[in-house]
């Protein structure tokens, strides 16, 4: 019979590209109900349809009180209250006026139906859970192309939401061939090997959580594998077929897709893994997996769960190396790149490398190694004490293609997430406020820091360069802001100016200490000579715009200040208050990185901006901008 021949010996990087070039995978969408979503990869972001809590509740079990009239109670001064100035509330209890103060049960003395003794004033809003603590109606829960774990489903039932729309697992087959292979144990003798392939497939195919289906072992019948492999490829996003694509006599797979499609790659120039082949039957990827458990692992590694990754929107995962030393020589062809399977060893600050069974039918190898020795294609092979590149196989590092944001609050950092996430990357944002942000990028703790904080003389954010840093790091221009005052709706207490807060007898929830947005309004209340003492709530600090937000609409509270933004993300009313710089600090370092070079892009981008003004309360001259202390 004919021997088959290998198309070619393809460099490991040039079979990659064209598996991404001519194999494809298109998934559809679908509503599932929330419960029954682990696992599964959202295909849009998943936005709170109610906040969490929907009510102002007490966060311990206790008495809700009026904070003013606990003022005088000392312990040389116990004060006494009656049945009408508190009610018992336990742990979840809405909290209703004119009580805006909980003290836990343990910190009375004396206690009854009638009355209470206390020895410790309470001061307004003390534990007690504002709406929204949680989740606040209208923002993000999951962001896009996420894939779904049991806090996040946790956190969208929270939310109010009982159906997510996920993309749809795909389809693939395992068809083993092979006259050798057999399932049962019992029947295994000379000639007779166990499927053991099939399974790790399986299992690893489930582990990216997708539909798999092994299918009986088929002989080595060029007729049974064809009509396998056709009725699989019109059913199934991927076919993968287990042996069968060497280049023996009863290898079959080469001749089968050739016929009814395209081969690209037979053969690749990598050791464990050369028999592998890519082709493609109709729009259906068929990949030839090789027959030695070592070279089925790494042609699935290599193609097959990239290739299932990308088609479900999550990040490529690249290999993480670290540079170990030999502890031994290791001698290698030149005509493949080749991955030695190692063990790891600390010594000092040495990471040794020491090889293990380099036979491709070797499955414990795999199981032992901590890692993959690397030997570029070309080099004959490394000396003892040499360093080279190991590709970690245990306590693997997840590949950094996170942009880390710390600093002040803004709903465009969730805006900036889903373009970045259309383009592979994700953002991380945390809201500490404008002077946290400024210590996490000066303790190298976060790529960009986004501040809007304003000097006695009312200018914004360069200020902070030269005060607090060094010369090392820049400014990227972000946006104009407008600040107001966000009311209820219909705006029931006629609030016009900054000024009612100290004329009318309004409830005001204010931001956090170090926020931008506290900066702003303690140098307007200075401007305007309004005395803080005078303002309602003043000390009540919540960290978002958007809990503001919801506070003022939902709750007990009249006005809050915020940007107009959140104030159209509402539908409430917006007094403006004023405009403000929302810049981004970064190190000069990082500004030629891809993550942050993509950031700009996205600054810059139309679609962005036009996102952006369908939002409203933005201004963007200038924005992407790289300014200095001196711009």
């Amino acid at each position: 019979m004919n021997q088959n021949v290998y198309l070619k010996n393809m460099p490991l990087n040039d079979a990659q590209t064209l598996l991404y070039k001519h194999c494809s995978i298109n998934l559809k969408t679908e509503v599932i109900p929330v419960r029954e979503s682990l696992h599964r990869v959202t295909s849009e972001p998943v936005i709170a349809l109610a906040s969490s809590p929907i009510y102002t509740a007490s966060a311990m079990d206790g008495i809700a009180v009026i904070a003013r009239s606990t003022e005088e109670a000392t312990e040389s001064n116990p004060i006494k209250l009656s049945d009408d100035q508190f009610m018992y509330v336990n742990t979840g209890n809405p909290i209703e006026d004119p009580f805006n103060a909980v003290i836990k049960i343990e910190d009375l003395i004396e206690k009854s139906k009638r009355s209470v003794t206390l020895i410790k004033s309470a001061s307004p809003y003390q534990n007690i859970r504002p709406i929204g603590e949680d989740i606040v109606e209208k923002t993000p829960i999951i962001p896009k192309y996420h894939s779904i774990r049991p806090i996040d489903i946790a956190a969208m039932l929270a939310g109010g939401i009982t159906e997510v729309n996920v993309t749809k697992k795909p389809k693939v087959i395992v068809i083993p061939t092979g006259d050798e292979i057999i399932r049962n144990p019992h029947d295994l003798r000379v000639g007779k090997i166990l499927d053991s392939n099939s399974f790790y497939l399986e299992n690893a195919l489930k582990t990216l959580n997708v539909d798999v289906h092994i299918h009986e072992i088929v002989k080595d019948d060029i007729t049974l594998l064809e009509s396998a492999i056709l009725n699989a490829v019109t059913s199934h996003d991927l076919v993968l077929v287990g042996a069968g694509s060497s280049a023996g006599t009863k290898d079959f797979v080469k001749t089968i897709v050739e016929k009814h499609g395209s081969v690209y790659v037979h053969g690749v120039a990598i050791k464990p893994g050369k028999p592998t082949l890519i082709g493609v039957i109709k729009t259906t990827p068929v990949i030839g997996m090789p027959g030695y458990p070592v070279s089925t692992f790494m042609a699935f590694e290599l193609f097959v769960k990239p290739l299932i990754q990308y088609a479900m929107h999550q990040h490529l995962t690249e290999p993480t190396l670290v540079k170990a030393t030999l502890t031994k020589r290791l001698y290698t062809s030149l005509d493949s790149t080749e991955f030695v399977r190692v063990k790891l060893n600390k010594v000092g600050k040495t990471l040794t490398a020491t090889p293990l069974n380099r036979g491709a039918g070797i499955t414990t190898s795999i199981v032992q190694a901590d890692g993959l020795f690397i030997v570029p294609k070309d080099k004959e092979g490394f000396e003892a004490n040499e360093v080279g590149d190991v590709w970690l196989l245990r306590a693997l590092d997840d590949i950094d293609q996170t942009l880390t944001v710390i600093g002040s609050h803004d709903i465009l950092l969730d805006e900036i997430d889903a373009f970045f996430r259309d383009s592979g990357y994700k953002l991380s944002s945390t809201h500490v406020g404008s002077f946290g942000g400024v210590m996490a990028i000066k303790s190298n703790e976060c790529h960009l820091a986004p501040i809007h904080l304003i000097d006695d003389n009312g200018n914004y954010n360069h200020y902070i360069l030269s005060k607090y840093l060094d010369n090392n790091y820049v400014l990227i221009r972000g946006v104009g802001r407008v600040q107001g005052l966000y009311t209820k709706p219909n705006n029931p207490k006629n609030i016009r100016s900054i000024h009612d807060l100290e004329t009318k007898n309004l409830r005001f929830v204010n931001r956090q200490r170090g926020s931008g947005t506290r900066l702003f309004f303690d140098y307007i209340l200075k401007q305007e000579k309004i005395a803080s003492t005078t303002i309602e709530g003043y000390h009540y600090e919540l960290p978002t715009h958007t809990m503001v937000a919801s506070a003022v609409k939902n709750g007990n509270y009249d006005t809050g200040l915020g940007i107009q933004s959140v104030a159209n993300l509402y539908q409430l009313p917006f007094i403006k208050v004023g405009v403000e710089h929302y810049d981004f600090i970064v190190h000069k370092t990082h500004l030629d990185t891809p993550k942050i070079k993509h950031f700009i892009k996205v600054l810059k981008s139309t679609e962005f901006h036009l996102r952006l003004q369908s939002i409203g309360g933005y201004t963007m001259d200038g924005i992407g901008e790289i300014l200095t202390d001196k711009d």
